[in-house]
């Protein structure tokens, strides 16, 4: 097992808002997870749909849901601070609702230029296209024109500059049109008020274990999400996920309990069918902890 060294931890500005609902803990702010991403190897896994796209689940947005190993490592490294929205929200006063109204309308102008630009885009990607129906609608009028015997003038070539796009009217977004902003965090959070929700994670013999691995392979430098999906507690990274594939998958076991050689088979065929190592996490009585690895390779 290769050790990829992670014991300095860098200085943030403020401790990253971690709010708790319904014993699971998830980020609003999409700074803090990326802070949390880049300086502390901090993955979790976004949870929430996408404003512009909400009926589909392939990808998905804020907020982030942390593993409760994560976030008992970032508490204990006073990297973070839990948040009870409930107790920290208060009723606006009338200074707050005129910056909320300014905030609103400086919104939507900046959506009316936006909008703008967009359209002489589109316009210009469009203007041949443009030109020949407008020399098409003219050419049936005129013909229209001399069916009926009206006297037509003769008509002068027209080209792109007839149509030049600075000349044409983009009218701007009504403002019943425009797009709201839904905040995922309230910018009015003020920590510090009342008492921090209490979070008892871990509490049973298991839920140390697997912590106390986590945190020994976070402090190695792995990255290290859930690993439920292919079998195990944690799938292990030498690397930001987005970049490199897992080389483990970490199943923690008591250090007492006993495994036939059945179950050591199908661990290791485990890891073979989606090409990772299985690696079997236990601890001693002492607190020292085992790694064993798990390769299937199998008959020559």
């Amino acid at each position: 097992m290769r050790v990829y060294q992670f014991s300095v931890l860098k200085m943030v500005e403020s401790k990253v808002k971690l709010h708790l609902c319904n014993g699971q803990c998830f980020i609003w702010n999409a700074n803090d997870a990326d802070v949390l991403r880049q300086e502390f190897h901090c993955v979790g896994s976004l949870v929430g749909c996408l404003p512009r796209a909400p009926r589909q689940n392939t990808h998905l947005g804020l907020p982030l849901q942390l593993l409760p190993e994560e976030t008992t490592l970032l508490l204990e490294k006073g990297v973070a601070e839990l948040v009870s929205t409930a107790d920290t929200l208060f009723d606006p006063n009338e200074k707050l609702i005129e910056e909320f109204k300014a905030h609103r309308k400086s919104s939507y102008c900046q959506q009316i230029e936006l909008f703008r630009a967009e359209r002489k885009k589109e316009i210009l990607q469009n203007l041949p296209k443009i030109i020949e129906g407008k020399r098409a609608k003219r050419q049936k009028m005129l013909e229209e024109k001399h069916e009926a015997g009206e006297t037509v003038d003769k008509e002068v070539n027209e080209d792109e500059e007839e149509f030049n796009v600075d000349k044409i009217t983009i009218p701007p977004v009504p403002e019943h049109h425009a797009l709201v902003q839904l905040y995922t965090e309230s910018p009015y959070i003020v920590t510090g008020q009342s008492s921090p929700p209490l979070w008892s994670y871990p509490s049973t013999d298991q839920e140390r274990l697997r912590y106390s691995v986590f945190k020994d392979l976070w402090e190695k430098g792995y990255f290290i999400t859930s690993g439920s999906k292919f079998g195990g507690d944690f799938l292990v990274y030498p690397g930001d996920p987005a970049r490199y594939h897992s080389f483990f998958i970490a199943i923690c076991l008591s250090h007492d309990k006993k495994i036939s050689a059945l179950d050591v088979i199908a661990l290791g065929r485990l890891g073979s069918n989606v090409k990772k190592t299985a690696l079997l996490c236990s601890k001693d009585s002492d607190g020292k902890l085992f790694y064993s690895s798990l390769q299937w390779t199998g008959m020559s």
